[in-house]
């Protein structure tokens, strides 16, 4: 499920777009909203900015329309991934930075990996290249159970370690 927001919906506060996110949500899914008590995982204040008294205007009326659902909001626990997406979202300079193709391939290897989880089993593989172009291939296998970006993670970190090796 999805929707754009328009122009004058782009413009709302942070919080204002978290709260009419969940009103979509529940006029779309509104049978499952009706059925089950829904638990919002947010670090976002919602539940005190749609129960404040003094609250004017849409967040009134979007806070009488969810009273009529169980929804519990709930602190979102820490999302190790997420922490790690956002650190290399910060970090990535937006700048191009052009460099000279043939000084930067000298003695650069290069990693590819791929994971895979299914209910069975948790899969990898990764492609090693030298500097001089012969590549080693490798195919791993968990025996724990992983998610497929879990598998990934796992198939990066073999990856290193045995570039650092070599």
């Amino acid at each position: 499920m999805s929707k754009a927001l328009n122009d004058a919906e782009g413009r709302y506060p942070e919080v204002e777009k978290f709260s009419y996110a969940l009103i979509i949500s529940a006029k779309k899914l509104r049978p499952y909203f009706q059925a089950h008590t829904i638990k919002v995982l947010t670090d976002k204040p919602l539940k005190q900015v749609l129960a404040k008294p003094d609250t004017l205007g849409r967040l009134i009326k979007w806070s009488v329309e969810l009273g009529e659902y169980d929804v519990k909001f709930e602190a979102r626990p820490a999302i190790k991934s997420q922490v790690l997406a956002d650190f290399v979202g910060y970090n990535t300079p937006t700048e191009c930075i052009e460099e000279n193709p043939s000084e930067s391939e000298k003695g650069i290897w290069k990693l590819s990996v791929d994971g895979s989880s299914c209910v069975t089993v948790s899969e990898a593989g990764l492609v090693l290249t030298s500097p001089d172009g012969w590549t080693l291939e490798y195919a791993l296998r968990f025996k724990f159970k992983t998610t497929n970006n879990e598998a990934e993670w796992e198939a990066l970190i073999a990856g290193m370690t045995i570039a650092k090796h070599l």
